[in-house]
């Protein structure tokens, strides 16, 4: 087996084998994220989702897929959590991949298909190898498993036809995400913001010694000293005020939930300083007596939202970031019904 990075791509390719895939590493990134997102929507398995892998295939003695996006299609789990599709769903399916056929003048097209898988093991299930035999009849189109796990990086593996069927296992399994595959370092320490200094009132000018005028002019002296002081403090707090608001800003995670239908959708706001500055995070949900926690990763932090399916009538969401090894930022949000 042979795996390296290629530019932004990700490679692999297993000797001996007809197909050699080259994914972005962004789709990567983002692909990791939709997949967590439903891996946290549901308690204990977690929701699995689907779609269609887009790219371009150069044929040859080894074909070479490169991916370089992809089109999630949705599925009303009329079955359960699984990625299983209704007939209205397997109808939109088809309406995709209709979209996404090759053309002269179109750079992408379907490559292939993708399924996170929630289930035992990693391999096709039946209605996968349906699917990709009325989809995706070409030797070169593959089919892509991903993993995911709370508390580790997800696994995948690439399935592509040999001997004009796709074999029950992958030829090798891999770590599905960025630093894993490609050794990217995280997101730079995050410096906390500096208070601005408070300033220091002026010293009173001493009074001129003997002159009689002094005797006029010592209360007056006075007064201004006072309006000094009283104009220096009022600035300094106005500064404390103005930095104290600038650091619940950088602080602030800006969590917040909603019903979505059946769900709840947790929201928090992926330009916060700490959530751009955080390399992981921590989702910590209990949900009446059920208790959860899910690892998540910069490109999971930059979604900015999860969909949950609440079991109880009171949920208590805890969001943890960190922007660095010494740095932690938390939040919390409770919903109750």
């Amino acid at each position: 087996m042979t795996a390296h990075t290629q530019g932004d791509y990700y490679v692999w390719q297993v000797p001996g084998k007809s197909v050699s895939v080259h994914i972005h590493l962004d789709v990567v990134d983002r692909l990791v994220a939709d997949v967590m997102r439903a891996f946290a929507a549901i308690p204990k398995r977690g929701a699995e989702v689907g779609g269609i892998l887009l790219g371009a295939i150069e044929y040859g003695p080894i074909n070479l897929v490169r991916i370089d996006d992809f089109e999630s299609i949705e599925t009303h789990y009329k079955s359960g959590p699984s990625y299983l599709l209704s007939d209205e769903d397997r109808a939109s399916f088809r309406d995709a991949c209709e979209r996404w056929q090759p053309g002269q003048s179109r750079a992408l097209y379907a490559v292939g298909y993708y399924r996170s898988h929630t289930r035992d093991g990693l391999s096709l299930a039946p209605e996968d190898l349906a699917l990709l035999d009325e989809f995706f009849p070409s030797p070169a189109h593959l089919a892509l498993l991903i993993k995911p796990y709370g508390s580790k990086p997800s696994l995948a593996g690439f399935f592509f036809r040999e001997d004009g069927a796709f074999p029950s296992l992958t030829a090798r399994e891999f770590p599905f995400r960025r630093r894993e595959l490609s050794g990217s370092e995280p997101a730079p320490p995050f410096a906390p913001p500096r208070r601005p200094e408070t300033p220091r009132p002026s010293a009173p000018a001493q009074p001129r010694p003997g002159a009689v005028r002094s005797t006029v002019w010592i209360p007056l002296s006075l007064v201004f000293l006072l309006f000094g002081v009283a104009l220096g403090l009022m600035i300094a707090l106005a500064r404390g005020s103005n930095a104290s608001a600038r650091d619940a800003q950088n602080f602030s995670l800006g969590l917040s939930v909603s019903p979505s239908d059946d769900n709840l959708s947790l929201h928090w706001d992926r330009d916060a300083a700490a959530i751009r500055a955080a390399h992981r995070g921590v989702l910590e949900i209990e949900d009446g007596g059920y208790s959860k926690s899910v690892d998540l990763d910069p490109a999971q932090l930059q979604n900015g939202n999860i969909i949950y399916r609440n079991s109880s009538a009171e949920v208590h969401f805890r969001l943890t970031v960190y922007p660095n090894a010494h740095t932690t930022v938390t939040e919390t949000m409770d919903w109750k019904r």
